[in-house]
């Protein structure tokens, strides 16, 4: 303990004996400047009272013998001084009160419970309903919590502490602020309206001088708190040693971390905020689709992991620092930022990076995005053992979702892994079809920028992909080598070259900052943008709904399941003329018919549809049927993977559109979210935006919505209209049980007049059974509640890829190709006797061209054709041929090699 301070205890011990004496001391204004006449009609009492009307100030150093001081409403206490607070004693700024701290510090010898600052929780922000604490250059120090905004009082029965939620929404205006060596700087408790409260250039400090009881947990503790700008301040750890500080929880929040501008438009040069030797820089979770963080110009400096953001829509995190000092490992792995169970974010501009001896951490991890567009864009990677790591579903169906564009790695291990875990992939697993899409823009390349230090191991460095197959897009006439991979895993990736317009490409005229094309969110323009967008998503949807499966999928769908042996032909042909635009449905459909459609056919049919290959639900569903192909079959319909047909070109156009539709509608929802000029409004256009959004995750957000305009009724109509409105998927159909259960609970819970954190035994116990199904948005809500609640422990997911397996992969996948060409060393014919058609298979010593020929009996060439494979299969239409003898013929260079005989029967 300094001198100063000790001179203080001293001091404070010497008027409290004179106090409960009886006896009144007017010498101790040489350390308590406020008015002797207050002092002694307080006298004997351990509460101070400013009373309305009143004005207060302390303006030298002095130590207070009170527990309580309290600030009633219409009075004001200006501290300009160096102010000691009693151990366990608090300040109380009633609503209307005033606390101003101008230069000046409240601190303590021991810890005290800090300000506590009380409002109304269903007004508006205004001074008369609200306390206001003011901090210009001042300090608050040694606090259990610096201030909160909420009424507390003892439970007598001696279980803690009561609190109060009608008492919240206090108001805090904080520049050039100190908060130093508190348990919790500041915590804002649940407050149902937009917040006034701000930060601006503040510090937060834990240092080897903290003498709390129990550990520091955090600087800001924010819960369901609505626009809290949070500029240019520091949350730093300077204790020496890490332990388990975060610098901001949010909890269903809406937050503002910023940078200050010193000057441009746009701005050139910042003064960044920083996060530095924490724990964690900011945890966030939400449970709404309508809460989220903001997080730009801030450096996140040494910290385990930088950002944590769970369960939340249209997150954003731009032109971020991350200085990663943490190695990446499945038990205990560090990172830059981890998106879990988000959606709709904009990541852009951020620069992961570490600075030591080495590779070392993760730069950004992104868990179960699931299937909306969504866009990882211009960010980089330095010295890092793994840029990105992307886990588990994050694509839909159609093959939309995550793309990861303009990214730049060097000095890393693993550019960019996508990884499984689980016995088999299911159709979402991993990250959109196509990366880039077929087309001459250069902006429409998939653009990122690899380490590339030498010649290809085998080790998929580049793109280490572990679930479904992706088409990489990059532009051939280019002078930058850097933007074609070139050790990626083979069998889950095909690089696609284009030439793109005007050319060469470069990083700058194929990866433009959004900052200087726009997009920011600025109402009309992204209105016409988003519009423009969806006239051509509409056009090739029309023009492939003509051509997937003839235009009706049911109908071929149902000829096929319903076809019988004797219809072999028809079908065969019917699909082979549908194709490449056989669907999966289809062709899994066909793969079961085994009684009508041959292994020869099947092989056919899925070689004339190579997206058919890329899909491991098709092929494994090859492996299910009674007589497997051959593996040489299996082959030829694998090497569909290096083909992308027509369809597959088209189809990732029309993901190009929609994940550019998807940047200017998530910009609108942000911008009318957060629309101070015009709220009423904008929220009346969000919620026509929606409605005329047709999609799962719009119905949801507007059922939300509702919900927090005090609507849940209609919410629920919302939600009980989506069965009706889309076609579910077994899987869609649970995830919407489940989230129209949460619903209905929030909904049960307001109008008992409860917040989440006052929830009942059977209500914790509906989030548990949610939560054990945390893969569905419902079980991941569920589970963010749980946590502010303080009824489970996490640890979010880091999936390493495994490298034997993807290495032994690799090798299965190149041995399977070079067996496309091991076919029967002689002819064979089957059906004998046929009818319709026949398969021939023939297989050969070596590769060689080789002629085919059919005549009937009479000598009458029924059939020709050159083959050049090693061995084959394939299928001849016999229908219009007359009952008979017919023989087949191999010929090389024109010259009998062998001849089989088959009969034809009607």
């Amino acid at each position: 303990m300094n001198a100063k301070a000790l001179l203080l205890q001293f001091g404070f011990l010497f008027v409290l004996n004179i106090i409960y004496s009886g006896t009144i001391s007017q010498t101790y204004t040489t350390l308590n400047s406020f008015d002797s006449t207050l002092i002694s009609q307080k006298s004997g009492s351990n509460t101070y009272t400013i009373e309305t009307g009143q004005t207060v100030t302390w303006d030298n150093l002095q130590s207070l013998p009170y527990k309580e001081i309290i600030i009633d409403s219409g009075a004001l206490l200006n501290v300009l001084s160096e102010t000691y607070m009693n151990r366990d004693a608090k300040i109380i700024v009633h609503r209307g009160g005033k606390l101003i701290i101008d230069g000046g510090s409240l601190t303590g010898s021991c810890t005290w419970k800090g300000i506590e600052l009380h409002g109304t929780s269903t007004a508006l922000q205004n001074t008369v309903d609200q306390g206001l604490v003011e901090i210009i250059n001042g300090t608050i120090e040694n606090a259990v919590f610096g201030i909160r905004t909420i009424k507390v009082e003892d439970d007598i029965s001696g279980d803690g502490e009561i609190l109060d939620l009608a008492y919240t929404g206090g108001i805090i205006h904080a520049t050039d602020a100190h908060f130093i060596n508190n348990e919790t700087a500041v915590k804002f408790y649940s407050y149902s309206h937009s917040s006034n409260s701000r930060f601006t250039d503040c510090e937060f400090k834990t240092d080897t001088n903290y003498i709390g009881v129990t550990d520091p947990d955090c600087f800001l503790d924010i819960t369901r708190m609505w626009s809290i700008p949070i500029t240019n301040c520091d949350f730093k750890n300077e204790a020496g040693e890490t332990n388990d500080q975060k610098g901001i929880r949010s909890f269903d929040s809406y937050i503002a971390i910023k940078g200050t501008c010193l000057e441009g438009d746009p701005c050139t040069n910042w003064d960044r905020g920083l996060f530095e030797n924490l724990k964690v820089g900011i945890f966030a979770t939400s449970t709404s689709p309508t809460r989220y963080i903001d997080v730009s110009h801030t450096d996140f400096n040494n910290n385990f992991k930088g950002i944590y953001i769970s369960g939340m829509t249209n997150p954003v995190v731009e032109s971020n620092n991350f200085d990663i000092n943490s190695p990446y490992s499945q038990n205990d792995g560090g990172y830059g930022l981890y998106l879990d169970h988000s959606t709709a974010y904009k990541v852009e501009e951020n620069n992961f990076y570490h600075e030591g001896h080495g590779q070392m951490g993760v730069g950004l991890v992104v868990n179960q995005s699931e299937g909306e567009p969504n866009m990882i864009y211009r960010n980089y990677f330095t010295n890092l053992q793994c840029g990105m790591d992307i886990q588990g579903e994050n694509k839909a169906s159609d093959g939309t979702g995550l793309e990861l564009r303009c990214n730049q790695y060097e000095e890393t291990v693993m550019d960019k892994i996508i990884t499984w875990e689980g016995p088999f992939t299911t159709p979402f697993a991993g990250i959109a079809s196509t990366q880039g899409s077929s087309s001459s823009n250069p902006e429409d390349m998939a653009g990122n920028l690899f380490y590339i230090p030498g010649e290809p191991n085998g080790d998929g460095d580049d793109i280490l992909n572990e679930a479904n197959h992706v088409t990489y897009y990059y532009p051939e006439n280019t002078n930058n080598n850097d933007v074609k991979p070139i050790d990626y895993t083979e069998e889950t990736v095909k690089i696609e070259p284009k030439v793109v317009f005007p050319g060469p490409w470069t990083f700058e005229n194929g990866c433009p900052s959004s900052f200087d094309t726009g997009g920011s969110g600025s109402g009309s323009d992204d209105k016409g943008k988003m519009a423009d967008a969806g006239q051509k998503i509409d056009s090739i949807e029309n023009l492939l709904s003509l051509l997937i499966d003839g235009g009706d999928t049911e109908a071929t769908q149902t000829e096929v399941d319903n076809s019988i042996p004797p219809e072999t032909m028809q079908v065969y042909n019917e699909l082979m003329n549908k194709s490449p635009y056989l669907s999966d449905t289809v062709v899994c459909t066909a793969i079961e018919k085994e009684d009508v459609l041959p292994g020869a056919m099947i092989r056919d049919i899925m070689v004339a549809n190579p997206k058919a290959a890329k899909s491991d639900k098709l092929m494994q569903k090859l492996d299910e049927r009674w007589t497997p192909l051959p593996e040489y079959m299996k082959a030829q319909i694998l090497a569909g993977r290096s083909v992308v047909s027509i369809r597959e070109e088209t189809e990732s156009r029309l993901a190009a559109f929609k994940l550019e539709k998807a940047k200017y509608f998530n910009n609108l929802v942000r911008y009318y979210l957060n629309d101070t000029v015009n709220p009423v409004g904008s929220m009346d256009s969000l919620v026509v935006l929606l409605e005329n959004e047709n999609s799962l995750t719009a119905n949801y957000s507007l059922a939300f919505i509702s919900g927090e305009l005090g609507a849940w009724s209609e919410g629920i109509d919302v939600l009980n209209d989506i069965p009706s409105q889309f076609n579910l998927t077994p899987v869609e159909a649970d995830a919407h049980s489940q989230f129209t259960t949460f619903y209905t609970l929030l909904s049960d819970m307001v109008q008992q007049g409860k917040s989440v954190f006052e929830a009942d035994s059977m209500q914790i116990a509906t989030l548990i059974d949610m939560e054990a199904n945390q893969n569905r948005m419902a079980g991941v809500y569920a589970r963010n509640i749980l946590l502010a609640l303080d009824q489970m422990e996490y640890e979010e997911p880091i999936l390493l890829p495994d490298l034997l397996k993807s290495s032994e992969a690799m090798e299965d996948y190149r041995e399977l190709l070079s067996k496309a060409d091991d076919s029967p060393g002689f002819i064979k014919v089957k059906p004998n006797p046929a009818k319709d058609y026949i398969i021939i298979e023939y297989e050969l010593e070596r590769e060689t061209n080789i002629t085919i020929e059919i005549n009937d009996i009479s000598g009458n060439l029924k059939y020709s054709n050159n083959f050049s494979n090693k061995q084959d299969q394939f299928t001849v239409d016999t229908r219009k041929w007359n009952a008979g003898i017919h023989i087949v013929s191999l010929k090389i260079n024109h010259k009998l090699i062998e001849s089989v005989k088959f009969t034809i029967i009607k």
